[in-house]
């Protein structure tokens, strides 16, 4: 147990309630020399032979293809249940940290300053309303005068005047990106911009190669792929094409990503290992249930799975091969099955409860600044409800007619959307829906006090702006102080960046291969917090702190998630670890700018490639995204053991193909809409293949989120 900010609990009771000690586990991309198969996989690979546990796989056929050292593995497996007898030999595979796998892009920030036209001031062009891409695909053209810009993952723009100089490009797209509603907060933290098949445009070539038709990402956003329509095809630089299946969640049917001989390697290396899946428990996902029944291995590290981790990431457009997992076979016999779920991990909080959360005051605010905003505007290119006295006129003192009309919007796109289902919350859903039709009063200080719904507030805003539409009235909400945790990992984030940038400009010891390597690992946590201990006296720290979380620190020093404890309950905590950092690696080209704010991002998971490995099955065995309104064909599904087949978006499982699809959104929040399940097959056996991608180091996010 940690003391409070303020505590006078006992220190000593406080350091015996704290965890233990934690065992050392094997790291991730591990030692230089990795067993192919233990032999406690050996026999598991001869049982599961013996008990033909391998579906119908050939083992013959399954190594024939195989890069020697893994085929020289799995071959002796099969040999021996064939009883002609081998040794297994070793598998040499270097430490990713010393591989090019954990470099990282380093993204192009346009900046404003370099723009010296004085009387360049960018406005939007039209009526102010924004436009399809594909109307604009279907205008497009290399004029010098306007550029069509998108926020991230978004099929809809505006187009804004332009002086055809590349320099004052970034004014240009910060305008555009607060027109189109982004965050003014995070965007000061820099805007990017990419052509619309996810390369950064860094010069003017390449933003005449868009026909500047362009997207802007704000800060660290990840690219995601907008989609555009459903049926619309990207053909990527290596052949494999996209096509748009779904736009809420988004997912997409991908062809060309995987050979069969690739799909048979993907099942000889992971069948050895497969067992009854687990679901994410309390930090672990070591959890048996009766919601996934299917058989889960992932493959061990090796050249074929770093190999499918570049592909996997060159496919989503992520800044390095390290945010995707090593891939994960699956199995579904007949009537096995995976319950709708979340990619996403969730069994820790990293961030104090209601520490993003908005009061009535909030509201009060917004509606004072709405209602000014609207009064400075030509009344007549007002819709009649906006205009003052109009049911949608913000009234921050109006108890009914205002707040009332405003939640009726909300409910109706929540309702249509399937969010409220997504989000489990009928309840909430039937309360505002019944109090609305009887235009009850006060609604919104009791959807927004303290444990109701105060989370719905920015998303009850965008309503109302999007029935509006006019550019000039999105709203960025005011920010609570950003927590230690944020400022930290954002700053892992930005300097692995960094590192990859400088390369060997860096002292050794902050390289990937160093000792001090920045990562979002628990032993890195500790590590810092070890010389904070050390490099600062009790007096400086007390007060930074206090008595008892000093007493605390030094008396858990060793253990798990100590550092994060207190980076979570003190502001200035992150700073310091930082600073400590600093001096221990001591190069002037890794000193850090905190920023005055950054939006809160931990490790997670971002998208999942999920490869259909064979065509075994005829019936069933579809990947369902329940509360989708596209539909993959007309087709009524019954599955016997899930309901949710019968519902939403079900992607059959082609053998070779695979879906793409994401688990956050494009400003990188858990997507609820995301939630998807694996159908039972009817008949035959439906082996997949999981390439889970993160919003950072994949191996070092498990690390956070497991290690307990």
């Amino acid at each position: 147990m940690k003391p409070s900010k303020k505590s006078s609990s006992s220190p000593t009771a406080a350091a015996a309630k704290a965890e233990a000690s934690p065992a050392k586990g094997k790291k991730s991309g591990g030692s230089s020399t990795t067993l192919l198969l233990s032999l406690s996989a050996v026999a598991v690979a001869v049982a599961a032979v013996g008990a033909g546990q391998f579906g119908g796989v050939d083992g013959d056929v399954l190594v024939q293809h195989l890069p020697y050292p893994v085929a020289s593995g799995v071959s002796k497996v099969v040999n021996v249940v064939n009883g002609k007898g081998a040794v297994l030999g070793n598998f040499d595979m270097p430490n990713k940290y010393k591989t090019d796998l954990v470099h990282v892009d380093v993204r192009h920030l346009a900046s404003g300053d370099k723009c010296v036209d004085a009387e360049y001031n960018p406005q939007i062009l039209g009526d102010g309303k924004l436009v399809h891409v594909k109307q604009a695909m279907a205008e497009s053209s290399a004029a010098s005068d306007k550029v069509f810009f998108m926020l991230n993952g978004q099929n809809e723009g505006l187009y804004v005047s332009w002086n055809g100089q590349f320099d004052c490009i970034a004014q240009a797209a910060e305008f555009a990106a607060v027109s189109l509603g982004a965050d003014r907060d995070v965007m000061e933290n820099g805007v990017r911009l990419y052509s619309q098949m996810g390369f950064p445009v860094r010069n003017a070539q390449d933003l005449a190669t868009t026909k500047n038709l362009v997207h802007v990402l704000l800060d660290f956003q990840l690219w995601v792929w907008p989609g555009i329509e459903k049926g619309y095809q990207y053909t990527l630089e290596n052949g494999v094409m996209l096509t748009t299946v779904g736009m809420n969640p988004k997912v997409f049917d991908v062809v060309n990503v995987i050979s069969d001989t690739e799909a048979k390697q993907v099942m000889a290396l992971g069948i050895p290992g497969l067992d009854r899946s687990k679901v994410d428990g309390s930090n672990s996902s070591k959890v048996v249930s009766g919601s996934r029944t299917s058989h889960t291995a992932f493959v061990d590290d090796g050249a074929f799975t770093r190999a499918f981790r570049h592909r996997s990431a060159q496919v989503a457009r992520l800044p390095s091969p390290t945010y995707a997992e090593r891939l994960q076979l699956v199995r579904y016999a007949a009537g096995e099955f995976y319950r709708q779920h979340l990619d996403t991990f969730h069994s820790r909080e990293f961030l104090p409860a209601g520490s993003n959360e908005y009061t009535y005051e909030d509201y009060e605010t917004w509606a004072n600044w709405a209602a000014g905003k609207l009064r400075e505007l030509d009344q007549s290119i007002l819709p009649e409800e906006f205009r003052e006295g109009g049911t949608l006129f913000p009234n921050a003192e109006d108890e009914k007619m205002f707040p009332n009309a405003l939640l009726g919007l909300f409910y109706k796109e929540m309702n249509e959307s399937n969010m409220f289902t997504a989000l489990y919350d009928e309840e909430w859903s039937k309360w505002i829906r019944d109090n609305v039709a009887k235009n009850a009063q006060l609604l919104m200080p009791v959807l927004l006090k303290e444990g109701n719904r105060r989370k719905y507030l920015p998303m009850i805003v965008k309503e109302w702006e999007k029935k509006l539409g006019r550019p000039e009235l999105h709203y960025t909400f005011p920010k609570h102080e950003v927590n230690s945790v944020s400022h930290f990992f954002y700053w892992v984030r930005w300097a692995k960046e960094r590192v990859s940038f400088l390369g060997n400009k860096v002292p050794a010891t902050a390289r990937p291969d160093g000792q001090l390597y920045p990562k979002f690992t628990v032993a890195f946590q500790e590590k810092l917090l070890g010389f904070i201990l050390d490099d600062y006296s009790q007096k400086f720290l007390t007060r930074l702190t206090n008595v008892e979380w000093y007493a605390w620190m030094v008396e858990n020093r060793g253990r798990n998630h100590v550092l994060f404890g207190v980076m979570q309950a003190f502001p200035t905590f992150a700073e310091l670890a930082i600073r400590t950092w600093e001096r221990r690696v001591g190069s002037d080209d890794l000193h850090y700018k905190m920023p005055r704010y950054v939006k809160h991002f931990h490790p997670q998971r971002f998208v999942t490639l999920f490869l259909y490995l064979n065509n075994q099955t005829k019936i069933g065995g579809e990947t369902v995204f329940p509360y989708s309104l596209d539909r993959y064909s007309d087709e009524t599904i019954k599955r016997n053991g899930m309901d949710e087949c019968s519902t939403g978006l079900a992607v059959p499982p082609r053998g070779l193909h695979a879906s793409l699809f994401y688990v956050q959104t494009p400003e990188g929040d858990v997507d609820q809409m995301s939630r998807h399940g694996g159908c039972p097959p009817h008949e035959g056996i439906k082996w997949g293949s999981n390439s889970f991608m993160w919003d950072s180091d994949a191996d070092e996010g498990a690390d956070l989120w497991t290690t307990k």
